[in-house]
């Protein structure tokens, strides 16, 4: 259900807090930290040609997801707000008047972030990676599996040393990881909890012929749970291509705004974060583990209503042994609303999604500084017009404040 807005936006006399912003990562965010034997192995850009943007490989091969730099030749923050809104038939390509992200300080360098950050009132913000959500399903492959749990230590190693996880309580960097191996994820995990990493990027989808949820991977789970981490789901690269778009004949790893209407429909944005949240919920994950946190960042909101609405329905038809892992506690409605967090697009129905699911369960995500975002996150209150101010300020600042307190 739509709420009509107020016709003035909220007056925020607060700094607020962000769960979605981004850098751009150097050249050398995988290779800088990894073993010399991995070097030619993990993601590198070849810059031979200065006439030309990077072009990005994994290995011998070119990266599937960003075929060039991520940062190289994109459109400035908020570029296409008002086409995203309706309001414009122009900007409908995030390269349109394009920057080099690399050569803007603020989007590669804390300290300039955090200047940045002063100026846009925000108090603190998730981290999230950039290129780092294009690299994690084609390293799976076999011909670079050997490269990517070296890949990912190494990644994470950089994002430590120039971006941090939040030790000085604004910038919460947010590593990657991957469940391909148990062993090396619990492990890779535990060191992450140590250097102090208050969040954690996965990729949507199944692991390897696995569910996340399978118990199989509860010694992870356990962990997570244990130390207060909060799980991440951001759009990006993942399995679903292969799943869904290559059967009906359709490429299963197009780049990066590239995809044709069907692949872009099947396989991106919200089928991978519905069929992993439903997939958590049926498989009672949040029965084992309670206190588990999921947030699903820049997967829009649209598909959290049919999706509750049809889940609703197949739990009153199921039986209590008709679950494969146990039958959840808590319908999944309530398991949703106490386990999972979402930062809707702007251009949502935003007012619809806490009616939904509550505005303690809704996050402001500015998507900073990527051309499909806001230039200034605090314009995000547009979208709360019709909200009491208590939950203005939960979605704007007090939920993401509980969820690094």
């Amino acid at each position: 259900m739509t709420t009509t807005k107020r016709a003035q936006t909220p007056s925020l006399d607060y700094w607020i807090h962000d769960a979605d912003q981004h850098y751009y990562e150097p050249d050398d965010c995988y290779s800088r930290h990894i073993e010399e034997r991995f070097k030619k192995k993990t993601m590198w850009i070849d810059r031979s040609n200065p006439d030309t943007p990077g072009r990005m490989y994994i290995g011998d091969e070119r990266c599937q997801f960003f075929s060039v730099g991520a940062g190289d030749n994109i459109g400035p923050p908020g570029m296409m707000k008002a086409f995203l809104q309706g309001s414009t038939e122009e900007g409908g390509s995030p390269s349109l008047n394009p920057i080099n992200g690399l050569s803007v300080p603020e989007f590669v360098d804390a300290k300039a972030r955090l200047a940045r950050m002063d100026e846009q009132r925000v108090e603190s913000s998730l981290m999230l990676p950039t290129t780092g959500v294009g690299i994690e399903p084609q390293l799976r492959a076999s011909k670079h599996r050997e490269a990517l749990y070296p890949s990912v230590r190494a990644f994470n190693r950089w994002l430590e040393e120039d971006w941090g996880y939040g030790q000085d309580g604004r910038i919460f960097g947010a590593p990657m990881l991957t469940l391909v191996d148990l062993d090396e994820a619990v492990a890779e995990l535990e060191r992450l909890i140590k250097a102090g990493a208050r969040f954690l990027v996965l990729t949507t989808g199944p692991v390897d012929g696995r569910a996340p949820g399978d118990p199989y991977f509860d010694p992870f789970w356990s962990r997570v749970e244990e130390a207060g981490l909060n799980i991440v789901f951001h759009i990006g690269n993942t399995p679903f291509g292969e799943i869904y778009s290559k059967p009906w004949g359709l490429r299963p790893a197009p780049p990066s705004h590239r995809h044709s209407l069907m692949e872009y429909f099947l396989a991106f944005t919200e089928r991978p974060v519905m069929d992993t949240i439903v997939s958590l919920i049926a498989d009672n994950l949040f029965g084992r583990f309670p206190k588990l946190r999921v947030l699903s960042i820049e997967y829009g909101s649209g598909w959290v209503a049919p999706m509750l609405g049809k889940l609703e329905k197949l739990a009153r038809l199921y039986s209590k042994d008709m679950w494969r892992f146990g039958a959840p506690p808590m319908s999944p409605t309530e398991t949703f609303r106490q386990n999972v967090w979402v930062a809707p697009f702007y251009e949502d129905d935003v007012i619809g999604l806490v009616e939904t699911i509550g505005a303690s369960q809704v996050l402001n995500g500015s998507d900073y500084p990527h051309p499909e975002g806001l230039a200034e996150p605090i314009e995000f209150a547009q979208e709360l017009a019709g909200l009491d101010d208590d939950s203005v300020q939960r979605v704007m600042r007090q939920n993401f404040a509980a969820l690094i307190a």
